[in-house]
Formats: structure tokens, C-alpha cells, sequence
């Protein structure tokens, strides 16, 4: 963690949001054929791919309630929004805190999901 007003060389939460989101892009378009090489190469490369879903839905999952805390602490130290329009940045922030622990939940059964998928991919088991 930082102190405030100390510089950081990491990149930006933005930048790396965009990063993420750029490389879910290409994996769409390599997965859907829209690019000239194979799609996946083998059940051994879709666990692979499968996982590292798994991984990203959990990153994901672990940061929502992370931004919301950030955006109630923003609130109360009144650093968010002006105070003639305190009630509504209050509801606008419940609003943003509500679709975030909402969309936490869904990720988290997509991990879930994404889990049951990969591990059925695996080796089938011996006969």
C-alpha cells in the first residue's frame, strides 16, 4: 500500500483494467475463429485456458468489494460529490454498492462454474 501523495510506479487500476479487457478481446476472436490460427489446440490447452478464466472471474471477485469500500470511504470523508447534493451522492453510492456486490455474487458462481468446466476437461478417470 502507498501513502498518499507518494509517487507509484505500477500502472494505473485504469490501464490495467484495459489491459485485462484488451486480452479477453483477443482471446474471444482466437477462441471464435475470427483470426487465421487454431482455435484451441487440444483438451489439454482448453483446462489450461479454462483455469486461467477460473482465475481471472476470482481476481474479479476479489476486487469489487474492494472498489466499493473505496467508494464509501470517498463518500463519508466527503471527498465525493459536493455537500448541497449530499443525498444524492448517498443514494447514487448505495446504487454503485448494490450492482458491485451483485455482480461479486454472480462471479463468484461463474468461478464456480468455470471450476466444474475445467476439472471436466481433466483426464478422464482410469477404467
Amino acid at each position: 500500500m502507498t501513502t498518499p501523495g507518494a509517487q507509484s510506479s505500477a500502472p494505473p487500476p485504469a490501464a490495467l483494467a484495459a489491459v485485462a479487457e484488451e486480452a479477453l478481446r483477443a482471446l474471444f476472436r482466437r477462441v471464435a475463429g475470427a483470426v487465421d490460427v487454431e482455435s484451441v489446440e487440444d483438451t489439454d490447452e482448453l483446462h489450461a485456458v479454462l483455469g486461467s478464466l477460473t482465475l481471472v472471474v476470482e481476481h474479479l471477485a476479489r476486487c469489487l468489494p474492494e472498489l466499493s469500500d473505496w467508494m464509501e470511504q470517498q463518500l463519508w470523508s466527503g471527498r465525493l460529490g459536493s455537500p448541497d447534493c449530499f443525498e444524492d451522492v448517498t443514494k447514487s453510492t448505495f446504487e454503485v454498492s448494490a450492482a458491485l456486490a451483485r455482480a461479486n455474487r454472480l462471479s463468484t458462481q461463474l468461478s464456480r462454474e468455470l471450476r466444474l468446466a475445467q476439472t471436466a476437461t481433466g483426464d478422464p478417470a482410469p477404467q
